[in-house]
């Protein structure tokens, strides 16, 4: 039997958006001052945003690593290294947690295969947030990531979404690019029945957050303007 790793992989949330740092723990922040080998979606937003939080280290010194998609990931020798010495790595994502949505999922099985210790560190996930505040059923629900985007094929996936969300009492999660989200809304508006929930949840954490929950019917009387907001879209049918 191999001798055990002792350094350990931290998945580290960062905040939704500029104005966001408030949603990161007192303790999350303490965890990252000492790590000096990141695993990132984007480097610069990372930076950004440990700086942010108070990290003092040089980056001259301290190891960013870009990961922007799972598929991408190998194996490497100078992150094994650093691992067994008894240092502790970070993967962070640009917005959100990693894993969830976003890189570091890879990483993550790489190191269960080789028996490291993987530390999720609480911070804000904008799918789960948005599910807590939506009312909609937190029991059984599916997140779906990204839409088609061609609206005819998208049209067609939204009332498939639809019928299984009555079948099964099922809160179907998606989200969409911020400059496609109008769109996303016009067709769900002219496909969904009236009597499905909606809930649109934008700028999750920022001073500018909005979470609504209304029928189709009821959004089709106040429709929102979600340029450029990130957002993410619950939806749940309750009959016929």
């Amino acid at each position: 039997m191999t001798d055990k790793i002792t350094g350990k992989i931290f998945l580290i949330p960062s905040a939704l958006g500029a104005e966001g740092n408030n949603s990161i723990p007192e303790r999350s922040r303490e965890g990252l001052m000492t790590i000096e080998y990141f695993i990132v979606e984007n480097e610069r937003a990372a930076r950004r945003f440990l700086r942010s939080l108070g990290y003092t280290k040089s980056f001259e010194e301290v190891i960013l690593n870009k990961l922007e998609r799972d598929e991408d990931f190998e194996e490497s020798a100078e992150l094994l290294a650093y691992l067994k010495s008894g240092r502790c790595a970070g993967v962070i994502s640009e917005a959100g947690c990693p894993g969830i949505a976003d890189p570091g999922a890879s990483v993550v099985k790489w190191a269960h295969r080789l028996g490291i210790d993987v530390i999720p560190v609480v911070g804000p996930s904008s799918i789960f947030l948005a599910l807590m505040a939506s009312g909609l059923n937190g029991q059984q629900f599916v997140f779906h990531g990204y839409l088609p985007i061609e609206s005819a094929t998208r049209k067609l996936k939204l009332k498939q979404l639809e019928e299984e969300s009555f079948l099964k009492n099922q809160t179907q999660i998606f989200m969409e690019t911020p400059y496609r989200n109008d769109g996303l809304v016009k067709d769900m508006l002219s496909v969904c029945r009236s009597a499905t929930k909606l809930c649109i949840a934008s700028n999750i954490t920022l001073p500018t957050e909005n979470i609504r929950m209304y029928s189709i019917g009821e959004w089709k009387k106040n429709i929102p303007d979600l340029k450029k907001k990130p957002a993410i879209f619950l939806l749940l049918s309750c009959e016929r």
